[in-house]
């Protein structure tokens, strides 16, 4: 979604949870607030115990992949968006040009379990307040879904890409393969090695892959390819070239399913994304950065991706 789209989900979800009194404004100087509201909210944490008083309410979009609110420049920086903002609503509140008692800052930013209460904690101690909430991609999402009628309001349903492909395969690929090579003493590849890249510039034409994410994959994965090729082609490992074979043939399709919605590099990362999965104790988290390799890898390798 774009920054306007964006803003204009969080006040109706707003609208929602706390009442038809919310307030949304136009763009330009808005004291510091994307919404108001005051009264007491309908259902804002909880119907049994709802936040009362005036409500700043504040959209944040970023249009950075995967951005989480543990990111440096959402939070922890001193010029980061959070203490940006917790200095001009300060400022704000001590001219008494602004009166409020609690705050919720929307963003589209993955929110773990483990940044939300230091997130919280930093903005009651700063800004003075006792409410305030961060309310990350996780919980929007929730929102929507209990709310039927946004997703269609909003027309959601272009932006999403299910889980829709079979990832245990090539998660037990990954896997072996982390803990059978010594893929991570693998050099980079020197600016002077032999590789001709025309093909697949015309490759990255046809599925819309910019030279940015390119260089990226040259950057950061191309010196892994041949060590994936060995263990994919070792007799040894027939189980599991079947299984990377079966994943790329579920991955064509699901690339095909959403080329109508959504470029090519977005459907690429949902994979990678889908892949990692959210459990942090999972052994393909732990090795998380080879599972890009491997998506690249499929694109490289055109076993994924139109190639004429």
């Amino acid at each position: 979604m774009n920054e306007d789209d964006f803003e204009a989900l969080v006040i109706a979800i707003c609208n929602e949870v706390m009442g038809i009194g919310v307030h949304s404004f136009a763009k330009g100087r808005d004291g510091g607030k994307d919404g108001f509201f005051s009264g007491t909210a309908q259902s804002y944490p909880s119907t049994s115990n709802p936040w009362c008083g005036n409500f700043i309410i504040q959209a944040k979009h970023t249009t950075v992949i995967n951005a989480s609110c543990s990111d440096n420049d959402f939070f922890a920086n001193q010029t980061s968006v959070l203490n940006k903002e917790i200095k001009r609503l300060s400022e704000l509140k001590n001219n008494h040009e602004i009166d409020f008692d609690n705050y919720l800052i929307f963003t589209n930013r993955k929110l773990t379990g483990g940044i939300h209460p230091q997130i919280v904690k930093h903005l009651q101690t700063n800004l003075g307040i006792q409410y305030a909430d961060v309310v990350g991609e996780e919980d929007l999402t929730r929102y929507v879904e209990n709310h039927p009628k946004l997703i269609k309001r909003f027309q959601l349903l272009k932006y999403l890409l299910p889980n829709q492909f079979y990832d245990a395969d090539i998660r037990d690929v990954i896997v072996l393969f982390s803990q059978n090579t010594d893929w991570i003493d693998t050099p980079p590849i020197k600016d002077d090695s032999p590789f001709d890249y025309s093909d697949k510039e015309k490759k990255n034409a046809l599925n819309g892959v910019d030279d940015i994410y390119f260089d990226e994959i040259k950057s950061h994965s191309l010196r892994y390819f041949a060590k994936i090729d060995k263990f994919l082609k070792n007799p040894i490992n027939q189980e599991y070239l079947l299984k990377y074979v079966n994943t790329a043939a579920d991955l064509r399709g699901y690339v095909q399913r959403h080329l109508a919605t959504h470029s090519f590099v977005e459907i690429i990362e949902s994979i990678i994304e889908n892949i990692v999965g959210a459990d942090a104790t999972s052994d393909i988290h732990k090795v998380r950065a080879l599972v890009r390799v491997f998506v690249h890898y499929m694109y490289w390798n055109c076993d994924i991706g139109r190639k004429e």
